[in-house]
């Protein structure tokens, strides 16, 4: 009798085992504490959308300059976009970036 109990719950152990586990849950989106933590983002226009729209003729030329805050040296850069996409690690002028993200880096 308690060979038999023993193997019910034997066979009972194995067949939950062998459920199939939930599928992990990934987020897709990062979470950042400020907008300066943010990777750089050109917004640079996919190439086929450029050479469909008359108005990305001559793309160099387009590039705007803005600059983006690098929080491993605490520095900010330019960098060229076409605003395309992109993040909030943009801004228009150098001192506006200094301005805002080196307050909220301490």
């Amino acid at each position: 009798m308690i060979a038999k109990i023993f193997f019910v719950f034997l066979i009972s152990k194995l067949i939950n085992g062998l459920r199939i586990p939930e599928p992990p849950v990934f987020d897709v989106q990062q979470h950042y504490p400020c907008l300066c933590y943010l990777p750089p983002d050109s917004g640079l226009c996919p190439s086929l959308h450029m050479q469909q729209n008359d108005q990305f003729d001559d793309r160099i030329e387009h590039l705007i300059t803005r600059y983006y805050f690098d929080m491993a040296t605490e520095q900010c850069y330019p960098f060229g976009t076409q605003s395309c996409g992109g993040n909030a690690n943009r801004f228009e002028t150098l001192s506006d970036c200094q301005l805002y993200c080196k307050q909220r880096k301490r």
